[in-house]
Parts: structure tokens; C-alpha cells; sequence
């Protein structure tokens, strides 16, 4: 009989053990700033900040419907030491031989240095900075974002490919597996945003060959990814020889991929000249963006 109930007790012990280590790996693991520091000074780690403060509607969604998704749990633990930041906390922080405080902890809404260095003294809530593992800014985004919107740019940065590609590159090949949300990627064309044409021209610049690049590799390493490539004109001049420029455009964007060894078959090419603008043709600005090319991935 004792054997048995010791038996039973061990059982019991073992599935609340099991629940508990779940419960931890099903949210994310929060630390406080100096924490975090601490452990990255132990293992090297990138950081994750969520700078929130407590009348924030939006960082209160943040918190109930994106930070809860499986994915963006998953992504947050495996490769960041997330860490919750009060923009208007009252306390001394001290770090890297600086201190940080909050310069009127009684006015109102008044933020902490910390935070205010963080964000280069852009207050605005919620907002994100992710921090590589020597606790160097890469980069911060300052909105709400849904679990299909964070999860790519989680992934990008906690795998390290913002160190080879740019993150528009990175969304054409990243698979979406948020459960909050069934995101259909092949429907967004994407703005190749390095290639600006001169008006009336449709040869490509220098500097748009690194984001070029960055596409074949995209391409390459997705080897059933087909994709159309379309030129765009501002809409100033003939509507008929836009449509011709705009096809030459998006011609120029195709010869160069398949001079790369990309298989002319998985691409097609059309001009729609001033169709579809993104900006307003009113000003000089606007109709240099509406001059692009834009990608759309006909199938995976």
C-alpha cells in the first residue's frame, strides 16, 4: 500500500512538473533590463525591448493578441532575451558607466532616459528595438504589429539574415506559420525600392545591383519560386510610349536575372506604364517612386 502510494504521489509529481515546464515554454520569458544585461553579459544573446508605457491602448493589444501567438513565442526564446521597458518608470538605471533617470518622475508622462536613448528621443508606443548580442541598436519599429508582421521580422533578425539580405528580400521566400493568421504573401507585389529610373529612361543604375543581387539569391535558393516582373512610369508624357517604357523597365530587371543564371521560364516581364500608383504624380518626389519595378511571386 505505501509502495503504491508512493507510486501514485511520483506520478502526480512528474504530470505538475510537465504542466509547469510547459507553461513556461508557452509564454515568453520576460526580463527586466538590468537582468537582461547580466545574462548577455553571461551568454551572449540578441535582445529584444518592448517599450511600453501603462496607458498605451495599443501596447496593451500588443501584449494580448501578437505576444501570445506560439511562432512569435517560439522565435522570442529561442534567439532573443526579451525585456519589458517602462518608457515612465521612476527608478535610477545604471548601465555601460552611464545613469539613467527619470528627469521629472512626477510630471506627467514624463519618459526615463533609458528609454528616451533608446528611441533617440522619438517617444512613441509601443515601439520594438531589437539589439544585437554587444548591445548595439539594429534597428526599432515604432507600431503595432500582428503576429504575421513580427514573426518575419523576428526571424530575420534572431537568424541573422539582416546581416546578408535586406528584409523585403527576406519576406519574398519567409514562409508565415502565425496561428493568428493565414497570411497570403503571393498577393503583394514588392517594390524593388533601389532601382530609381531617370524619367524617359529604363537603364539600370549601380546601385540597385546589391538588392538585385540579394533577389537572385532569393530565387536560387527557392528553386520552384516563379515570379512577374512589372515596370511602372510616372504619368507625365505620352500614355502609349509610357506603356513602352515601363515594359522596357521591367525587360531590363528580367535580362539581368537571367543573366545571373536565373531560368528565363520561372519569369515573365510587363510594362503598365502609369497604372497603379503609389505616390502622388504631383510633385517631383511621388513621380520618382511611381518610376519602380515591382515583384510578384506567381507561385512557391
Amino acid at each position: 500500500m505505501k509502495n503504491l502510494i508512493s507510486y501514485v504521489s511520483i506520478f502526480f509529481c512528474c504530470i505538475m512538473a510537465s504542466q509547469q515546464l510547459f507553461a513556461q515554454s508557452n509564454k515568453i520569458h520576460w526580463y527586466s533590463f538590468e537582468e537582461a544585461v547580466k545574462l548577455n553579459a553571461e551568454k551572449p544573446k540578441k535582445i529584444f525591448l518592448d517599450i511600453y508605457t501603462d496607458w498605451c491602448g495599443w501596447c496593451k493589444v500588443l501584449d494580448k493578441s501578437t505576444f501570445p501567438d506560439t511562432t512569435i513565442i517560439r522565435l522570442m526564446n529561442e534567439n532573443f532575451y526579451a525585456v519589458k521597458l517602462n518608457a515612465e518608470r521612476k527608478d535610477t538605471v545604471t548601465y555601460n558607466g552611464y545613469t539613467f533617470v527619470n528627469p521629472n518622475p512626477k510630471g506627467f508622462r514624463s519618459p526615463h532616459q533609458l528609454a528616451s536613448s533608446m528611441l533617440q528621443g522619438r517617444m512613441s508606443y509601443p515601439s520594438m528595438v531589437f539589439l544585437n548580442d554587444s548591445m548595439h541598436i539594429i534597428t526599432v519599429v515604432q507600431s503595432y504589429l500582428k503576429p504575421t508582421d513580427l514573426e518575419p521580422l523576428l526571424a530575420f533578425i534572431g537568424r541573422d539574415k539582416y546581416l546578408k539580405i535586406n528584409y523585403d528580400t527576406f519576406k519574398l521566400s519567409y514562409k508565415i506559420i502565425s496561428s493568428n493568421e493565414v497570411a497570403d504573401l503571393t498577393s503583394k507585389p514588392f517594390v524593388l525600392n533601389k532601382i530609381v529610373f531617370d524619367a524617359g529612361k529604363s537603364e539600370i543604375t549601380a546601385n540597385a545591383f546589391s538588392q538585385l543581387d540579394s533577389m537572385v539569391a532569393v530565387l536560387k535558393d527557392n528553386a520552384k519560386m516563379k515570379i512577374e516582373v512589372n515596370g511602372y512610369t510616372d504619368n507625365t508624357g505620352n500614355a502609349v510610349l509610357n506603356k513602352t517604357l515601363s515594359e522596357k523597365r521591367a525587360k531590363a530587371v528580367y535580362d539581368y536575372f537571367v543573366s545571373k543564371g536565373i531560368d528565363a521560364a520561372r519569369m515573365s516581364y510587363a510594362g503598365y506604364g502609369p497604372l497603379n500608383p503609389i505616390a502622388e504624380n504631383t510633385t517631383a518626389a511621388g513621380q520618382k517612386l511611381n518610376r519602380r519595378i515591382e515583384i510578384k511571386i506567381i507561385s512557391k
